[in-house]
């Protein structure tokens, strides 16, 4: 990182070194950085209230890269999908921005596959169930990826998966075609090199099969260190016909790699595939907008009784204003999801009451802790046992050796670095949107199909939830309601609540 870019973010501390952080530290323990880029820095912190691990990205405002980010992070507002990484906040100051995002555990799905070789086939179809559902997802919101690759992709120990970087997508409206031109080459649809107006939707799809592809063979279809000659490869659609796997597979691979994208399949379409029959149950709604839910009482009152207001709790979810108290809610909301989650598997567990996360002096919260009748029942998230081994949202802010980049012409692009070489897989860096370059003749490129035909053959082929969770969101307030009377003697404990407030009693 150069000198100038570590004077202006300086390393994370206890305390704030900035006046205008004291919002951040306010709400967020920082503990470490995770990694940086030129012009970004990426946080693993702790948010207070809730000891939950997020990551945070600091962004200078008068850098290149604050406008861009910005921009990815208002279609973040509109994403909640579990195998998409959510935004839990935005923190603006006069020279700075905070984005506050899900740490995700795991590592790159490009990672796990060359440290495997490949995988085999049911275990690539549960992955790819969950890449078209979060894909379906945002085409069915209006939003396409235009960067979907490997290294874009989370997968953790149990084998979800999570998309990250949405710093190339972009929102459109039924039937819109797209002008801008990025992403990586070696996952690039054919339409993309002809510079023509794409659908972005179609453009996706040919990556979700190049994707599939290297998972279940373990290299990309389309490879070369020439960027000319992997144009025309693409262009070409002739590919090495993948061994061991079914027929089913290979159609498959074969559709979404349909080099005229008129005749390329919708992710609907996919869902009925024969690869994927029986296996898409619960994802037969993925294109359908989330019902609005209203805010679910226990959270609320959970929150009302560390200070907030019920009034302002509400609106703050209702305008989606992605602030200090959306983002507790949504974070108490997850905590309590998973803790359901465990009850369920190991219901004989018995419960320890963990300590409330402290709040350091000289960087509490700013608001006044307040009694609101009994206290309700929080409880602790627990940090990953691997966290020093976890890579967060924004994990492309690094540096990496020996990547080659995949275009002439390169623009900035904040959270992306040029990949690693192996002898398996090249990762390509994505190219920033551009609106010309060097095109291809078709005339070339069908004597190009021609010449690789005659040498190679083508390829044939919102969960529902248990009610049981509300007893932990109960739990957890009763245990803040606990702490706050041990570190504040002047505050009685009381036995018995007012006159017309509803008890709340501990799971046996």
């Amino acid at each position: 990182m150069p000198a100038h870019i570590e004077e202006e973010l300086p390393p994370p501390s206890p305390q704030p070194s900035n006046p205008e952080d004291r919002e951040l530290y306010s709400q967020y323990k920082v503990v470490r950085t995770l990694g940086h880029g030129t012009y970004a820095k990426v946080l693993l912190a702790q948010h207070r209230l809730t000891g939950t691990p997020v990551a945070v990205k600091v962004l200078l405002k008068n850098k290149p890269c604050f406008q861009p980010a910005m921009k990815e992070a208002n279609i973040m507002k509109k994403i909640k999908h579990p195998n998409i990484v959510s935004l839990l906040q935005v923190i603006e100051t006069k020279t700075r921005g905070y984005l506050i995002m899900e740490l995700v555990e795991g590592q790159e799905l490009y990672e796990y596959i060359k440290n495997s070789g490949h995988i085999e086939e049911d275990e690539a179809r549960q992955i790819f169930l969950q890449i078209l559902s979060a894909v379906g997802y945002c085409h069915g919101s209006g939003i396409v990826h235009r960067d979907l690759k490997p290294d874009n992709i989370m997968i953790d120990s149990k084998g979800s998966i999570k998309i990250i970087d949405f710093g190339l997508s972009t929102q459109v409206k039924p039937g819109q075609l797209l002008h801008e031109h990025c992403g990586a080459y070696a996952f690039g649809a054919p339409e993309l090199f002809l510079w023509k107006s794409y659908d972005g939707t179609k453009s996706d799809l040919w990556a979700l099969g190049v994707i599939l592809y290297y998972m279940v063979v373990g290299n990309v279809p389309f490879d070369s260190f020439i960027i000319p000659e992997l144009q025309m490869q693409i262009l070409a659609g002739v590919y090495p016909a993948p061994c061991g796997v079914s027929n089913e597979l290979k159609d498959l691979l074969s559709l979404l790699m349909t080099v005229n994208p008129k005749y390329r399949p919708t992710v609907t379409e996919v869902m009925k595939h024969p690869w994927l029959k029986g296996y898409c149950k619960g994802l037969t709604n993925i294109h359908e907008e989330p019902v609005p839910v209203r805010p679910d009482p226990d959270i609320v009152d959970a929150m009302q009784y560390i200070g907030f207001q019920a009034k302002d709790i509400r609106e703050s979810l209702s305008k989606e204003k992605f602030n200090e108290m959306s983002a507790a809610y949504y974070l108490l909301e997850e905590q309590a999801l998973q803790r359901e989650v465990r009850s369920t598997q190991a219901p004989t567990v018995s419960q320890v009451k963990a300590p409330f996360p402290s709040m350091d002096a000289g960087a509490t919260s700013c608001l006044k802790i307040k009694r609101s009748g009994s206290a309700p029942i929080l409880g602790r998230s627990v940090w990953p046992s691997s966290i020093g081994q976890v890579p967060a949202y924004g994990q492309k802010v690094r540096q990496r050796a020996g990547r080659r980049s995949t275009g002439h012409g390169l623009v900035f692009r904040p959270n992306q670095m040029t990949p690693t070489q192996d002898q398996h897989h090249i990762r390509a860096m994505s190219v920033p949107c551009m609106l010309s370059t060097s095109s291809i003749s078709e005339e070339s490129v069908s004597e190009k199909r021609e010449e690789n035909l005659s040498n190679s053959a083508p390829a044939e082929d919102k969960p529902i939830r248990s009610r049981g969770w509300r007893r932990g969101i109960m739990r957890w307030t009763r245990r803040v309601g606990n702490a706050i009377r041990t570190l504040c003697c002047c505050i009685p404990s009381r036995k018995t609540p007012r006159l017309g407030q509803r008890r709340v009693s501990p799971q046996k």
